[in-house]
C-alpha cells in the first residue's frame, strides 16, 4: 500500500469517527437523558398544556385510558394516572439496565438523574397539582434510578481502579 492510499484510508476513518461524535451529540437526548425526564415533562405537560393544547383540555389524572369488563359488575379501569406509574416502573427498568449494561454511561447521566429527581421533590413540596401519590412514587422512582447509577458507577470505577 503506497503512502498516499494510506492517508486516505486514515482520513476515511478519522472522517467516520467524527461523524460517530457527532451522531452521538444528538443522541444524547434520546439514549442520554434520564427517561424520567420525559415522565416528568409529560406529566407537567399533562397539567400545564390544557391553556396551550386544546385537546389536553378533557384530560386529567382520573380520565381512563382502558376499561376492560372482567365479568358481571367488575371492570378493570387503568386510569392516566396508573398509566403514568406503569410508564414510570418501566422507565426505572430500562435506566437500571442501561446503566448496569452500557459501557459509556457514566457522571453525566447520574448527574442529570439527581437534577430529574431533586425537580420532582421541590415540585412536589412546591406546586398544588403535584402533591398526589402518584407524583410522590414517580418521585421516589426516579431517586432509585439516580442512587442506582450512582452505586453501578462506583462499583464500575472500584473495579477499573485497582490498587496492589
Amino acid at each position: 500500500m503506497s503512502f498516499f492510499s494510506q492517508l486516505a484510508v486514515a482520513k476515511k476513518i478519522k472522517e467516520k469517527n467524527l461523524n460517530k461524535k457527532k451522531r452521538g451529540t444528538r443522541m444524547f437526548f434520546i439514549t442520554g437523558m434520564s427517561t424520567f425526564t420525559w415522565i416528568l415533562l409529560a406529566y407537567v405537560g399533562l397539567h400545564l398544556g390544557h391553556d396551550y393544547m386544546p385537546y389536553l383540555k378533557d384530560i386529567t389524572l382520573n380520565t381512563p385510558v382502558l376499561t376492560h369488563h372482567m365479568g358481571p359488575g367488575r371492570e378493570f379501569v387503568i386510569r392516566v394516572r396508573e398509566l403514568f406509574l406503569i410508564v414510570g416502573t418501566l422507565a426505572l427498568f430500562v435506566e437500571v439496565a442501561k446503566a448496569a449494561t452500557s459501557q459509556a454511561f457514566g457522571a453525566t447521566e447520574t448527574l442529570l438523574s439527581f437534577v430529574v429527581a431533586v425537580i420532582f421533590v421541590v415540585l412536589f413540596f412546591m406546586v398544588p397539582w403535584a402533591q398526589n401519590a402518584t407524583f410522590l412514587v414517580l418521585a421516589l422512582m426516579s431517586f432509585i434510578d439516580a442512587t442506582g447509577g450512582f452505586i453501578i458507577e462506583l462499583n464500575a470505577a472500584k473495579r477499573d481502579f485497582s490498587v496492589g
